[in-house]
């Protein structure tokens, strides 16, 4: 029985890679120092969710770490109600599941702030005097506490008094991006998205409301010159304000030491995927054949890829084109991993299909438990709430888009197709795509 596990939560996305991407950047990170026996990631938008997260470990003590930069609707509505806990310390079962703040809440982050300041004004030979920072966050109106964090980096910024004008603004809340103009007189705006990752928000939204078009260039914009920068998400030092939150806990996660890139992973369901391996030569797991020897995905008339790493086999299943949902049918092919034990097949099996072991095992071993759309509607603070309200033909109408290209059963609906693999619940996308018909159909 492993010891410690690190979840890290983080939003998603069902349009741009790069959200999700770079938690699971941190997470191969993370993995690669050996800091916690299992490591993994759970999603808002994408597989894993944050429901179902604890049923892939086997540790007794789990630390989850919100992958936000705000404090307000998901670090403190969202995560803790999807995940059933109650506090900063929850216990399930024999799992003990310790809650952190946000990434946005930790001191850390505020050297991440003021680096990227100083370091374009000494970029751009720009005068104090003559600049204005704009720490955008994103902002909700469901939660006033969203603006928190942003507004105390501008605050911290004022203190410094590294430049003559600070604001915070929001692309979601109040002030608004473009009141940035209004509220500040400098020739110059260093803008700088307080958001994790550079997806749809921080390369279209954000720019959008800049009123810019190169977010990489310096841009003249309302009679200023704005610097546009990089989300506080892609410093190399957010892994290490992730660990500073995980050991406020007081548990013991390990110092820095090098590992297997395959080391790390959720561990449930791996003894029952090594039984498989013995009895048969190979294993037919989704789209996927695994032996002990290696993992592939065969392409007719293609050459076969090799890949080493998870990062390397994720980015190429993923990222291009973007795949929202890593169970869907149309895995790209053409590749495969040569594993040095065959322990690594659980691993590269879980970089493929992130999740899925664990209810797979479950389901052999009789233990799968599902939640209908009414059970899931219950917990639901926004717009699924009344997703259980869907007349039947708008159900079987969005399981055949989603569910019929998902290598996944519809089980949480009672519906079997042969060879297919188990679902606990209605995914996100499920969710999304449903509420989306039935507007239309208005």
């Amino acid at each position: 029985m492993s010891e410690i596990a690190l979840v890290l939560a983080g939003h998603g996305s069902h349009i741009s890679p790069q959200t999700a991407g770079i938690v699971w950047r941190y997470v191969d990170r993370l993995r690669s120092w050996s800091v916690a026996d299992e490591i993994t990631a759970c999603f808002w938008k994408e597989p894993p969710s944050f429901r179902h997260i604890f049923d892939t470990l086997l540790a007794r003590r789990v630390v989850v770490v919100p992958v936000f930069t705000a404090r307000g609707y998901f670090t403190k509505e969202v995560i803790p109600n999807e995940m059933g806990l109650n506090g900063a310390v929850t216990v399930k079962g024999e799992k003990s599941i310790f809650l952190t703040r946000g990434i946005g809440e930790h001191s850390k982050i505020e050297s991440i702030v003021q680096a990227f300041v100083r370091d374009t004004l000494s970029a751009y030979n720009l005068a104090a005097e003559h600049t204005a920072v704009a720490i955008i966050g994103h902002g909700t109106r469901r939660n006033p506490e969203s603006r928190y964090t942003a507004r105390h980096q501008a605050s911290r910024l004022r203190e410094l008094d590294l430049v003559s004008e600070v604001v915070d603004v929001y692309l979601d809340d109040d002030p608004d991006i473009p009141s940035l103009y209004r509220n500040t007189s400098a020739p110059n705006v260093i803008a700088l998205p307080y958001f994790v990752a550079p997806g749809s928000h921080v390369s279209l939204d954000v720019p959008n409301a800049l009123g810019i078009s190169d977010a990489d260039t310096p841009q003249r914009a309302n009679g200023r010159i704005v610097y546009y920068g990089d989300p506080v998400g892609v410093d190399d030092g957010i892994c290490q304000v992730i660990l500073a939150l995980a050991r406020e806990t007081g548990l013991p996660f390990a110092e820095n030491r090098a590992a297997s890139p395959w080391s790390g992973f959720p561990k449930a369901g791996r003894e029952t995927l090594l039984r498989a391996l013995n009895s048969d030569d190979t294993l037919r797991f989704g789209q996927v054949t695994v032996s002990s020897e290696r993992v592939w995905h065969k392409a007719e008339y293609q050459p076969t890829r090799a890949f080493e790493s998870p990062a390397q086999l994720r980015s190429y299943l993923r990222d291009d084109p973007f795949r929202p949902l890593p169970t869907s049918t149309d895995l790209p092919a053409g590749w495969r991993v040569a594993l040095e034990n065959p322990e690594q097949a659980h691993a590269v099996l879980e970089t493929v299909y992130p999740g899925l072991i664990a209810d797979w095992s479950a389901a052999r071993a009789g233990d799968f438990l599902t939640e209908n759309l009414r059970d899931v509607s219950g917990r639901q603070r926004g717009m699924f709430r009344d997703i259980h309200r869907l007349d039947e033909r708008a159900i079987e109408r969005t399981i055949e888009q989603v569910c019929g290209k998902c290598v996944r059963q519809p089980t949480w609906r009672d519906n079997n197709r042969p060879g297919a693999l188990p679902c606990r619940a209605a995914c996100n996308l499920w969710l999304s795509t449903a509420v989306k018909q039935a507007e239309a159909d208005l």
